[in-house]
């Protein structure tokens, strides 16, 4: 992936990778107020940045912000280096809570930072990491937002595994021919090993069998099976992993006779839900901490019958204050007391069960609410696939595959990380006036579409299991 990004043109950030982006650098300079003697490296190129760290360690400061140097064909920018008796200290700066466990990618980041430093001939005697604290509230001190973990020893450690590799690596990425691909498990989330390995994304390979354990496969990798068609008989997978296996070698969708019984769990009328949140590295309202999530929107389409029409509830909250309470109040209106209530995975079952924590004196309702779930994702994901879902069962995955008329590509609001951050936008003040009601506008559509789809797709597959009744019926 490296060798391929070092030489493509990056493409231009997406509106909610540009706003994650500005939340972390918010982090950073919060965390700069930590240290109010430091002094700043400009963001110039890498060898000027350089430059100016050298002088100003010459200088003989004793906090640099963004410090930065060259080691060959290596560079690193720390977000604060501060000087110690016996060196210098390394810390950098990252959105993460200071608690959370699996935190050793950003422990490899420290670790590059620190070895590239002492590569350049700079002492690095300590290296920690500059982490959230969940005891922080809005509106409190910065003093109060971090956690400074130290992790010397592992990042010590570590440095010297890359230091060990950091030659052969960069040789590999500045070589003119690409490094041999190998399968391993980053594979999932990268759409590089595919393109290099087979040359188009449309040959079906094994990285789209669903949830496929990491030692199976790591087996297929050192096999070097990486079609999904050239897979051992003695490989075990589960029911889903075997549709999915064989839908991708026919080419065909495949619905499982059980579909049918599945299907009879809904309870007319239905209740088609779906929420959005929002949820920003510093908080947003009163009372609330860092990555909180707040409950800001429903969408609600309800039917008597599968062929019966539509009626639609909705609810939006008013950026400007913290709205649970009132939402919690609408849904319990909306939903009444009868027939089921669909949901396209856990996310709302989730969400309900956080608003009776917070609304103990709606929880007897809230949780007659969660009586009544269906969950479309589970029905589909048991009984049927289709090649297109490529491993994937999300409803925009799934959507294009089972019902390609209906699609977000016209909406201004096309997937739930924008809605965030449209909604963030205007709790933050940053948009107001008439965009702020287009926003509003605009994020009510998306919503409405998220549950119009699971609409559709209960009636995708009562119409899928009955075709797959007439073949059984036939073949008997």
């Amino acid at each position: 992936m490296a060798w391929y990004a070092f030489r493509d043109d990056p493409p231009a950030p997406e509106e909610a990778v540009s706003f994650r982006m500005q939340q972390g650098q918010e982090v950073g300079e919060l965390a700069c107020k930590l240290y109010p003697d430091g002094v700043l490296v400009p963001s110039f190129n890498i060898e000027r940045a350089a430059q100016i760290t050298n002088q100003y360690i010459a200088h003989g400061h004793e906090t640099i912000f963004e410090a930065s140097v060259a080691a060959g064909p290596l560079a690193a920018r720390a977000d604060i280096l501060t000087r110690v008796s016996d060196g210098w200290h390394v810390l950098e700066v990252k959105s993460n809570f200071s608690d959370k466990p699996g935190i050793s990618s950003l422990v490899d980041d420290l670790a590059y930072t620190v070895m590239v430093f002492r590569r350049s001939g700079l002492r690095v005697s300590q290296a920690s990491l500059v982490l959230l604290s969940r005891q922080y509230r809005f509106g409190d001190s910065p003093e109060r937002l971090f956690d400074v973990v130290d992790k010397t020893a592992d990042a010590m450690t570590r440095a010297d595994e890359f230091a060990a590799e950091a030659d052969s690596t960069a040789r590999v990425i500045f070589h003119d021919e690409p490094p041999a691909p190998q399968l391993s498990c980053a594979c999932r989330v990268c759409s590089t090993f595919v393109d290099a390995r087979r040359g188009a994304k449309g040959v079906p390979t094994v990285l789209e069998i669903p949830s496929l354990h990491f030692k199976k496969l790591q087996r297929l990798s050192a096999e070097g099976i990486v079609a999904i068609s050239e897979i051992p008989d003695d490989l075990e997978l589960n029911d889903r992993q075997s549709r999915a296996v064989r839908s991708a070698v026919s080419g065909q969708m495949i619905v499982e006779e059980g579909l049918e019984g599945a299907l009879t769990e809904f309870i007319w009328p239905c209740h088609y839900l779906d929420f959005e949140t929002v949820a920003t590295v510093l908080p947003l309202y009163q009372g609330h901490g860092c990555h909180e999530q707040v409950l800001t929107q429903f969408s609600i389409h309800h039917r008597d019958r599968i062929d019966s029409e539509v009626r639609h509830s909705e609810y939006l909250a008013d950026a400007g204050r913290e709205c649970q309470r009132e939402l919690a109040e609408a849904l319990i209106r909306a939903l009444g007391q009868n027939g089921s209530v669909v949901v396209y995975s856990s996310f709302e079952r989730t969400r309900i069960k956080g608003l009776r924590k917070l609304f103990p004196d709606l929880s007897e309702q809230l949780q007659a609410i969660l009586d009544r779930f269906v969950d479309l994702f589970t029905i589909l994901a048991d009984h049927a696939y289709h090649p297109d879902f490529r491993g994937r069962f999300s409803i925009k995955k799934v959507l294009p595959a089972l019902l390609p008329d209906l699609s977000y590509a016209g909406l201004a609001i096309r997937d739930g990380d924008m809605a965030i951050t449209r909604f963030a936008r205007m709790a933050r003040g940053e948009v107001g006036g008439d965009e702020a009601e287009a926003t509003r506008r605009q994020l009510l559509d998306y919503c409405e579409m998220d549950t119009l789809a699971m609409v559709r797709l209960h009636e995708k597959l009562v119409e899928l299991a009955s075709i797959e009744e007439l073949v059984k019926r036939a073949s008997d």
